[in-house]
């Protein structure tokens, strides 16, 4: 038995303290196999730790539909663009659930000078990569789902005020992108803030990061209702 492997993408790694890197062995396995089971998939997610912790099976694989989850906690919007086309587009979902971004945001309070950047950097940064994600994604015949970076409430942090302020200003560039490329924009900020329209709701994330249970779910019920307006079914209802 002479079985031909297919063609792989492979992103490589790219440092010994890329988080990126963590699951590049695990990736590149699972990429190789869905390609050669000519599998086809419905929702590709993608995005760092709160995508990577989203157990997307159990909130809406009940459907039958084929979902994949490739998210790498602590990913980087630089990493995560280079790994891409191989995550993505050789995968080619019918839909790709990008959300990314929130890591390059403690570059505001890196311990060496040389490495912090200002909150203008960051924005610039950010929405670069995810703009390229996003063209790659139209491009290949992929619809990206671009989806709000959330909101934090991260009082140990002395600049996370500056930081939620931050995020609203990237918020606001990529409706802006999701407008001129046509990709679906998904408004999860606004659900899951406080009255000050900036800070995360305190009951919805144990370390004011990341969403427990009660956080995805509600982050679920704003994915869906955006697709559902656009004819588009995302599992059962959350």
């Amino acid at each position: 038995m002479n079985e031909k492997r297919p063609a792989l993408i492979k992103p490589g790694f790219f440092s010994i303290e890329a988080a990126a890197d963590r699951r590049r062995n695990e990736f590149d396995y699972h990429n190789e196999a869905l390609l050669y089971h000519q599998q086809r998939i419905d929702f590709l997610f993608f995005g760092d730790s709160i995508t990577h912790w989203w157990d997307v099976a159990t909130f809406f694989g009940r459907s039958g539909q084929v979902l994949v989850n490739r998210g790498i906690g602590g990913d980087t919007t630089e990493h995560a663009r280079r790994r891409f086309a191989a995550d993505v587009v050789q995968l080619k979902p019918r839909y790709a659930v990008i959300l990314i971004g929130i890591n390059n945001t403690w570059a505001l309070d890196a311990f060496s000078p040389e490495d912090r950047l200002t909150p203008e950097e960051i924005r610039h940064q950010v929405t670069t990569d995810v703009e390229a994600m996003v063209k790659m994604a139209t491009e290949h015949g992929i619809q990206p789902i671009l989806c709000s970076l959330l909101p934090t409430c991260m009082d140990r942090y002395s600049r996370n005020h500056e930081r939620n302020e931050l995020v609203v200003a990237i918020n606001a560039s990529f409706q802006e992108i999701a407008e001129e490329t046509g990709a679906i924009y998904v408004d999860y900020h606004s659900e899951l803030t406080e009255a000050d329209g900036i800070t995360l709701r305190s009951e919805l994330a144990d370390d004011g990061l990341h969403p427990h249970v009660i956080g995805y779910r509600l982050m679920a019920a704003v994915l869906q209702k955006t697709l559902r307006e656009r004819g588009i079914t995302l599992g059962p209802d959350a």
